[in-house]
């Protein structure tokens, strides 16, 4: 049956954290017990139905998940089963079940465990109520999987990760923050995102130099990238780049493109020329939350693509360089935040140039040169440095002009990072300058760069590599955030008519009887808390309360109530749903639905 909700002041429904003031009108049933609003939530609720309300009751308990099926890998096991409830409750331990998480998929990941352990599982079926079924029962031994072939591997699992000798990472100013992880997340890089559709970057400082053999070279990580409506690359550009973004890839370029949406993963790989992809077999929907190893093969006669050891797709791409820079970017929506087990790469000998601490980059385009750090003394022991910057622009000429920037009194130019790569409104151009000594000054700590254009554009990203003394580094523990802390389920409402028919959008609903239908879902396969149950009111006046923990902690389901709406008057009228988590420290949600009464 097709439920549509019907339209008010927005179409949809809003969601809120803690209370939120709603539309008053009379008649809309007796008052029930208050809502506490300055008072901690309450972590179990009381049932209650107002006079003309009928609410849902429980029935009998789910039936069992069944088919559970564990994978093991390095210090995680992966788990999946089969059945129809609206969430599950998944508990594990080496010795008993003793800890335990909530989630709406068939699927979870389970990190930070013990390798060479046996780890007891157990997944028990929750209904609407709280009910549990009996559990589906096995478990699961985690260990290494051995990476062969890999001539350089980092995995992550320094305290001090990323090794700033190896690593940069390279993003909009204030939309992402790499640190090592914490807690299950141990022994991982945790990278946080908050800017939607904005790659962030992990720069490789060791040039990727191609082998003289048939197999040129290969580039591999282990990830849950790209996530849900997201993307994952691993590029191989032939120039000083920090990140490529968008369509103009700079020519000679490999990128390895995994792009997911609408439940479906593609796998490309992508050059300047686009040379088509053949796939050698599906790959298939990427559970959330779930580690895979993606391995770009360079070759003589083209370039494969390896998803957990397995062959997917293959090109006809060779390279046409014999050194490359090697970026691994994501982006996503807004809050993404992504894990990496690993990077590695199989290639010629190198290694990177040596470490000398630099400031950061405060860049802007402008017609005049800003003033800073003209007066201020050279930064010591530095003998030059290179400028990387990001230049996005909405220029409508079809070449690159000349381009110069002011660095602390001095003008230097700026040029392509790689030659030939094309001037496009609205995609990131990649630009270089080599700074001299004299250039390599602060301004309250950082390097002020202005570049001289009269151009709609503006510096996406910048960095500074430094050339000199290196002094001794100082390796410091960073403290990474923690795994963000489970949300309560969603809400997706609907009003039906007194025959249980959709409302058309806009329409009046007749005074006499009037049903919701309320549905409650998880958070794209998240770890989802505890429901204590969920209240309803009507106009501001409470009308029903509903518990989901009748056997523990509620996750998610689907419920009607029916309400007598006869003494309501004509006009405007608004459902809100409020829920409440069986735990203090989560925060009630509300949901608001707005319907309309006919004369």
């Amino acid at each position: 049956m097709d439920r549509r909700r019907i339209a008010l002041i927005a179409a949809g429904v809003v969601l809120f954290g803690g209370v939120v003031g709603v539309l008053r009108t009379a008649g809309a049933g007796e008052p029930g017990p208050p809502t506490p609003t300055s008072a901690p939530p309450p972590t179990s609720l009381a049932p209650f139905a107002a006079e003309g309300v009928l609410v849902p009751t429980a029935g009998a308990p789910p039936e069992a998940p069944h088919d559970l099926v564990v994978t093991a890998g390095s210090r995680r096991l992966q788990l999946r089963w089969a059945g129809g409830a609206p969430g599950y409750e998944v508990r594990w331990g080496v010795d008993r079940a003793d800890r335990s998480r909530l989630v709406t998929r068939s699927a979870i990941q389970l990190d930070g465990l013990e390798d060479e352990r046996s780890h007891v599982v157990e997944v028990y079926a929750v209904d609407a109520f709280g009910q549990r079924s009996a559990p589906a029962r096995s478990s699961g031994t985690p260990h290494d999987r051995p990476l062969g072939g890999y001539a350089s591997v980092d995995r992550f699992d320094r305290d001090d990760s990323p090794d700033p000798t190896r690593w940069r990472l390279v993003s909009r100013p204030n939309c992402a923050r790499v640190t090592p992880g914490r807690d299950d997340d141990g022994r991982r890089l945790v990278l946080n995102s908050n800017c939607a559709a904005a790659p962030a970057t992990l720069r490789a400082r060791t040039p990727f130099a191609l082998r003289d053999a048939d197999e040129l070279g290969r580039f591999a990580v282990e990830t849950d990238a790209p996530g849900s409506d997201g993307e994952l690359a691993l590029d191989l550009v032939p120039g000083p780049v920090s990140v490529v973004g968008g369509d103009g890839l700079p020519p000679g370029t490999v990128r390895l493109l995994v792009e997911t949406g609408n439940g479906t993963t593609s796998v490309r790989v992508r050059t300047s020329a686009d040379v088509p992809t053949e796939a050698v077999r599906e790959v298939p929907a990427l559970d959330p939350g779930f580690t895979h190893r993606w391995e770009l093969v360079l070759r003589r006669d083209g370039a494969r693509v390896l998803l957990d050891g397995e062959l997917v797709a293959t090109s006809p791409v060779v390279p046409t360089w014999s050194e490359a820079t090697a970026l691994v970017s994501v982006s996503g929506p807004t809050g993404q935040r992504v894990a990496f087990d690993l990077v590695a790469v199989d290639a010629a000998p190198a290694s990177p140039p040596p470490l000398v601490p630099a400031p950061a980059v405060e860049a802007a385009v402008a017609a005049q040169p800003r003033r800073g750090g003209a007066g201020e003394p050279p930064l010591p022991g530095v003998t030059g440095g290179q400028l990387r910057m990001a230049l996005l622009h909405t220029d409508a000429a079809p070449e690159a002009p000349a381009l110069t920037a002011w660095v602390a009194g001095v003008e230097v130019p700026l040029r392509p990072a790689v030659p030939g790569t094309p001037w496009r409104a609205g995609v990131a151009y990649p630009v270089v300058a080599d700074l001299p000594v004299e250039a390599l000054r602060t301004m309250s700590g950082d390097l002020v760069v202005t570049v001289l254009s009269g151009l709609r554009m503006q510096v996406t990203h910048a960095e500074l590599e430094l050339r000199g003394t290196p002094p001794p580094v100082a390796r410091t523990t960073a403290a990474g955030p923690g795994a963000p802390g489970p949300e309560l389920a969603r809400v997706d409402g609907a009003v039906l008519d007194a025959g249980g028919r959709a409302v058309a959008p806009g329409a009046a609903v007749r005074p006499g009887r009037l049903v919701f239908d309320l549905t409650l879902n998880g958070r794209s396969g998240a770890p989802v808390a505890g429901l204590a149950g969920f209240s309803v009111r009507v106009d501001d006046r409470q009308v029903a309360v509903v518990p989901t923990d009748r056997g523990g902690p509620g996750i998610a389901g689907r419920y009607r109530l029916a309400l007598n709406t006869s003494g309501f008057s004509a006009g405007p009228h608004m459902i809100e749903v409020r829920l409440f988590g069986t735990s203090g420290e989560t925060r009630p949600t509300s949901a608001f639905i707005p319907f309309f009464i006919g004369r």
